[in-house]
């Protein structure tokens, strides 16, 4: 399934893209963010397949920067305050731009978007053994230690780990223990 953030300083814009956004069945997840310090946190915690995101933050002195950061992983489109020079440009969208031309764009994006999740991984589930990764990694174990304890190389901790990351799509250590904990995974006394 297919995660979205829409990161567009003004909150009407923001939120009639994310209503179109609700209309597309394959989207599962879509966040917001307002402005640069938003963006960089969302991207941080989880890793959007689609970035739909105001020209006005990325020209922002290090707004590129945080963008491209996270671009490798991230299909980037650009939300204009101005009519397209280009129409057909499916990376790019307008405030103008009527609801059938932003549905179709969004459209056509998702679906390409799910193509790439789909093929990556037909299952968002983490595997028993890497519930048992995210266990100890969410205890504070590095990944010399987790491998240690569980009889594994530690490149097969990191594979582990880069796996975990992709289907939560949580990368930092804190947010993947809320999750444990959520989840049952672990108890928050567990927790030195």
């Amino acid at each position: 399934m297919v995660k979205i953030l829409v990161a567009e300083p003004s909150y009407l814009i923001r939120k009639g893209i994310l209503t179109i956004l609700n209309e597309l069945k394959a989207v599962t997840k879509v966040e917001e963010a307002s402005n640069l310090d938003e963006l960089q946190e969302a991207l941080e915690n989880t890793a959007p397949h689609i970035l739909l995101v105001n020209t006005t933050l990325s020209d922002l002195p290090n707004g590129d920067r945080i963008i491209k950061k996270h671009h490798s992983e991230t299909e980037v489109m650009a939300i204009f305050n101005t009519p397209l020079p280009n129409p057909e440009n499916e990376k790019a969208i307008s405030i103008f731009d009527s609801k059938a031309v932003l549905l179709n764009k969004l459209h056509d994006q998702v679906k390409k978007s799910q193509k790439s999740v789909t093929q990556l991984d037909t299952s968002d589930e983490l595997t028993d053994r890497e519930k048992d990764v995210l266990q100890k990694v969410a205890l504070g174990k590095t990944n010399k230690e987790v491998a240690k304890e569980l009889f594994i190389s530690t490149h097969t901790v990191i594979s582990h780990r880069k796996n975990i990351t992709r289907k939560l799509g949580i990368k930092t250590v804190s947010g993947l223990t809320v999750y444990a904990i959520l989840n049952q995974l672990i108890k928050l006394e567990d927790i030195s």
